[in-house]
């Protein structure tokens, strides 16, 4: 008689492949001081970004500062402050460069100069990462291995992926709090693509602090609102601070519903927006009914909120700060904080000028989704730069920015700017007509003075006088 033929189920076969899987894990296991010796003299490495920062790897790099030189590390979005930058503080070891410098590492920053910087809209760096990039080791931040053999990205996509495909080596630092977050195939690694993997037992994800929320962030926005910017049906992209929050806050007082998100940048907020029913992504013709995000920062119940909710979904960032993506969705209104803007509408959000200029956080993803609310298809596209009309006494609307000040948004993108005084749109005024419009919602104590001076440097070219007699052109709001 014939034997039959050993034959296994699928779920016989989907067994031996997640045994496999995890004899891989256990194969590439390592200790974290082995992964930092990984590290040698004259190589190029990358610690990631955001919630994904591989501060492990820092911890024991830091350590080995006396063997090491020439080694260059790079960052971006950085919660962390870095232990390699403590122990280094000149550069004379380790060559940092980061492409978002945050509050951790402003000092650094500042110490090193603006030199460290890379500038770039952040939707390009993927391919700029792919074309331009090579790196030894990439140290990738990620959540537990699941059953398949993948790692997800977790909080930060981004650029991740690109990072990946221009390493030698790709360790994974597993941390067991990061979430496992949906996304596409670029918001995942497998085990086969990994060389090495680091379970990270003393750091826990970072968590963003709420930010404090002003008098000032609660009138610009209560002026947002009132002038009608934000509609049933509009999709969200906001970025970070107490102004945005205080937006976020003031739309389910104001009764707008059926909004979208489609935003760099998924904020506590936005999760309550969610359960409150305000965000319902109903009237989104790409990803209906998902909220699209490319990193997220914010407690640990954003964290849990987020955690396998396929309703919250992770792109890289060149889908997600794509210009011609967000000119797709509906009624697209963008709201980004400035540092300083000019008489003729430059802004300034990153780098504060002076002889030794610093930068002080990145363009990210600013100027992506100003493009995208001015290329908006559906012709509704808002974008507003929202200013604190004075810090510490002094005028943040100048006649003209200083020198060593860099321009993230030029004065021919920017279309709405609001301050705690009323709303401007510039989008087709003249400069005289800009000007006049500025002074009118900068802090009255100034507004005397920049006309001055705004009629001295010929940003008024037929005399002052005219500016507090009516309401300007370019005035949507004003607040007595």
């Amino acid at each position: 008689m014939r034997a039959t033929p050993f034959s296994l189920s699928v779920w016989d076969c989907k067994a031996m492949s997640i045994n496999a899987y995890f004899k891989d894990y256990k194969r590439r296991l390592i200790a974290p001081q082995d992964a930092s010796a990984m590290v040698t003299s004259g190589m190029s490495i990358h610690l990631g970004g955001g919630a994904n920062v591989a501060a492990i790897i820092d911890k024991y790099l830091a350590q080995r500062k006396d063997e090491l030189k020439d080694v260059t590390v790079r960052t971006f979005l950085d919660t962390h402050s870095y232990e390699i930058l403590r122990v280094d503080p000149r550069g004379d070891v380790f060559k940092w460069y980061s492409g978002f410098v945050m509050p951790h590492t402003r000092s650094f920053a500042g110490d090193r100069g603006c030199g460290m910087y890379a500038p770039a809209s952040w939707h390009l760096v993927p391919d700029i990462v792919r074309r331009q990039y090579a790196f030894d080791i990439l140290f990738l931040v990620t959540s537990p291995m699941n059953l398949n053999g993948n790692f997800s990205f977790g909080l930060t996509v981004g650029h991740m992926k690109a990072l990946t495909d221009v390493s030698r080596k790709v360790v994974v630092v597993v941390r067991e709090d990061m979430p496992a977050t949906f996304g596409g195939r670029e918001a995942k690694i497998h085990i086969s693509k990994v060389d090495q993997i680091v379970e990270d037992c003393e750091f826990e994800t970072y968590c963003l602090p709420a930010p404090e929320v002003s008098a000032a962030d609660r009138i610009v926005a209560e002026n947002i609102l009132s002038a009608g910017l934000i509609k049933d049906g509009t999709t969200l992209q906001v970025g970070i601070g107490g102004l945005p929050n205080s937006v976020l806050d003031a739309l389910p007082r104001a009764g707008i519903k059926h909004c979208g998100l489609h935003s760099e940048m998924l904020t506590e907020k936005m999760v309550d927006l969610i359960e409150c029913g305000v965000v319902d992504n109903s009237r989104k013709k790409l990803d209906p009914n998902k909220s699209v995000c490319t990193f997220a920062l914010g407690s640990k119940r954003l964290y849990r909120f987020i955690a396998d909710n396929p309703a919250v979904v992770f792109h890289p960032v060149n889908y997600v700060n794509n210009p011609l993506i967000v000119a797709r969705q509906p009624q697209m209104f963008s709201l980004n904080s400035a540092l300083e803007i000019d008489l003729t509408g430059q802004v300034a959000s990153e780098q504060i000028g002076g002889l030794r200029p610093r930068q002080i956080s990145g363009t990210g993803g600013q100027l992506d989704f100003v493009t995208g609310a001015m290329l908006a298809e559906d012709g509704a596209g808002v974008s507003v730069l929202a200013i604190s009309s004075q810090y510490h006494d002094q005028s943040r609307i100048v006649p003209l920015l200083s020198e060593g000040t860099a321009v993230t948004v030029p004065r021919s993108a920017v279309d709405y700017v609001a301050t705690e005084w009323g709303i401007a749109h510039l989008k087709g005024l003249t400069i005289d007509e800009r000007a006049q419009s500025l002074i009118q919602i900068a802090h009255p104590h100034h507004r005397d003075k920049l006309a001055q001076q705004a009629a001295k440097t010929g940003l008024l070219p037929y005399g002052a006088s005219v500016i507090m007699e009516k309401r300007n052109k370019g005035i949507i709001y004003y607040r007595d």
